[in-house]
């Protein structure tokens, strides 16, 4: 019991996670300066969030920066570019100007004015607009109403018209991006779906009865970006809040679990850092070196009770059960017997 008061009050940000998690990151760099297929943009701003600085990267000689430049014009798609652009952004670079190629002229080209469109999906047109909105750029006030229109009458997004926490969370961020104010109803809607479909274990899912870190990250960061708290009571299930759910979720390594580690690491960095994929350059550039060695370890968040994703080490539990012999003093009869009950 003891324990649930100590990890629900875990806060963004959540640095010593973010930066473990940033620290995985660097690992999976690859020679040309990337860091795989289709992860690259994502990596690249995901340890900006952390407060590294990507340009510090370095493989074989070869930073984020020269992958970007060497690849920024086969950014072909709308969304492509865009996430390109907000890569830019986070290395210092001007997204007009990126080894010659425009890449906000690259979103705009995939532009279908007649309906308001730059991709047929709720997702990749999320992601067009943040990628104009947060490098500076106007967007078109019918590629906003686009998005609006499909919102579905649950109040999430997604596709073939079945919502889902993922796309909600990322069109949450474009509308906010817009310049959609806290008190939008289409905000106020979204914020309402993702209140009733967070799973009993503190995330979000496909599943409701099986989160996951992906879905759970682009949830927090839409709600975020709605201007709300995610540490609060309204968030907590059974002693967990969606971020005591992503710590739960970190490996040893400082990759987070998932279908494939990478992919779930790029995305919860940022949202254990607190950051958007709009503000996620705004973090403090900090030390270099590994994040230990700037932020100790926080004991890990004990698993949720629905996901059953593995025992807790020897080490772990001891600092767990010395942390909770601490915090049953501090807390007293009283909490003790609230925590009781709200459990």
């Amino acid at each position: 019991m003891a324990l649930s008061l100590f990890f629900a009050s875990a806060a963004l940000p959540e640095t010593g996670a973010a930066g473990r998690g940033a620290d995985y990151i660097r690992t999976t760099q690859l020679p040309d300066g990337g860091f795989g297929a289709g992860q690259s943009m994502d990596a690249i701003f995901a340890v900006r969030a952390a407060g590294v600085d990507p340009n510090s990267l370095l493989k074989d000689g070869k930073s984020p920066a020269d992958f970007l430049k060497a690849n920024a014009a086969g950014a072909t798609k709308p969304a492509e570019a865009a996430k390109a652009a907000l890569a830019a952004r986070a290395l210092g670079i001007d997204p007009r100007s990126v080894a010659g190629t425009d890449l906000i002229a690259k979103i705009n080209a995939g532009y279908a004015a007649a309906t308001g469109l730059y991709a047929a999906d709720d997702f990749s047109q999320s992601i067009a607009l943040i990628g104009l909105a947060c490098t500076g750029n106007n967007i078109p006030s019918s590629a906003v109403l686009a998005l609006r229109k499909t919102q579905i009458d649950d109040g999430g997004w997604g596709f073939q018209g079945a919502s889902d926490p993922d796309t909600t969370g990322i069109a949450l961020q474009a509308l906010v991006a817009a310049g959609a104010p806290k008190s939008d109803a289409a905000l106020a809607k979204a914020v309402a779906y993702l209140k009733s479909t967070q799973g009993k274990d503190g995330g979000w899912g496909f599943d409701p009865n099986e989160s996951n870190a992906s879905s759970t990250a682009f949830a927090i960061q839409g709600l975020l970006a709605a201007g709300e708290n995610v540490e609060t009571a309204a968030y907590t299930k059974t002693g967990v809040n969606p971020v005591t759910y992503l710590i739960s979720q970190q490996n040893p390594d400082g990759s987070f679990k998932g279908f494939d580690p990478a992919f779930a690491t790029n995305q919860v960095v940022p949202a254990l850092a607190g950051r958007t994929f709009c503000d996620a350059s705004a973090t403090a550039i900090r030390p270099a070196g590994p994040a230990a060695a700037v932020t100790p370890a926080r004991p890990r968040a004990p698993l949720p009770p629905n996901t059953g994703t593995g025992a807790m080490s020897g080490e772990s539990a001891t600092a767990l059960i010395a942390m909770a012999v601490v915090l049953l003093v501090l807390a007293g009869g009283a909490a003790v017997t609230a925590t009781r009950k709200a459990r």
